[in-house]
């Protein structure tokens, strides 16, 4: 007898951020992504090195960090972007853990169309 085990692959949105000076590196658990930015989640350890520490007059209160996105498509697809996005708020989701919003300012060559193909994947799977 031959069983014949289907594999449910899910989408996923993994985030790799580091700060411009390349001295710190962050892991975050992306939570939307669209052609404008994207969304992701951090615990508290992380957050010190997200926020762009002493405002300068003239400078952004947050920092602009380079970004390695990995969309992971229902198919068993991975496609790597790399951009830098620009932290446009840090709100506290509970005790323990943030949502960093921020949008991008250098996409890669095709990385809105892979991002774009992303979108449709993950609503074509909520709709099944």
């Amino acid at each position: 007898m031959k069983v014949n085990k289907s594999v449910d692959i899910k989408p996923s949105l993994l985030v790799d951020a580091v700060s411009e000076d390349g001295v710190s590196a962050v892991n975050l658990f992306g939570r939307h992504v669209s052609p404008r930015g994207i969304s992701a989640h951090c615990s508290n350890e992380s957050i010190a090195m997200l926020s762009g520490g002493d405002c300068v007059e003239g400078q952004s209160k947050f920092q602009t960090l380079l970004l390695n996105i990995e969309l992971g498509f229902s198919s068993g697809e991975v496609v790597q972007l790399e951009t830098s996005a620009q932290i446009q708020s840090i709100r506290r989701v509970s005790q323990q853990e943030f949502e960093i919003n921020m949008y991008f300012v250098n996409m890669m060559q095709d990385g809105y169309r892979h991002i774009a193909r992303y979108i449709v994947d993950v609503g074509n799977r909520c709709t099944e």
